[in-house]
């Protein structure tokens, strides 16, 4: 059996943008790392010991960071329009869910304060934010391109 696919799909994914991976954070770190205790050991060597342990919370506040930003590397959001529903498809950290929308009730929230936009989903009492991933200028290119594909409900 064939499934044909449907030429009415509008599929936007969004991933965060991402300079190093975990190979090159890791590479990042033991400089950072062998630099500051670099330092740090010719400082204490000259007498300035006390310096120590700063360069090692230092290093443990860095690599913490680094542990936060790469919680969220598999972060991605996927809306699909087609004939009849509209999807929404996320993942945050650890968590991930699914939306699912009849595409005649649902509607596109736009909301405008200032150079501020926000999107966001509504359908059933319920209002789902899209574009979590995007600057507010990708937001708007986001909502320009589904206008004519969902209703829009436009907020000031």
């Amino acid at each position: 059996m064939y499934l044909e696919a449907d030429p009415s799909l509008f599929v936007h994914h969004s991933v965060p943008n991402r300079s190093l991976d975990l190979r090159g954070r890791r590479i990042f770190l033991g400089a950072i790392a062998l630099t500051t205790f670099g330092v740090a050991t010719m400082a204490a060597a000259l007498g300035a010991w006390p310096v120590m342990p700063f360069a090692g919370v230092e290093v443990a506040l860095v690599a913490l960071a680094f542990h936060l930003v790469g919680r969220h590397d598999a972060d991605f959001e996927r809306l699909e329009v087609g004939s009849l529903a509209v999807s929404v498809e996320w993942r945050y950290a650890r968590s991930s869910s699914r939306f699912v929308a009849n595409l005649p009730w649902a509607r596109l929230v736009v909301r405008e304060r200032g150079e501020q936009c926000s999107l966001g989903l509504a359908y059933a009492g319920r209002v789902v934010p899209l574009g979590r991933l995007l600057s507010d200028d990708g937001r708007r290119e986001l909502a320009r391109r589904l206008r004519g594909r969902i209703a829009v409900t436009a907020e000031r």
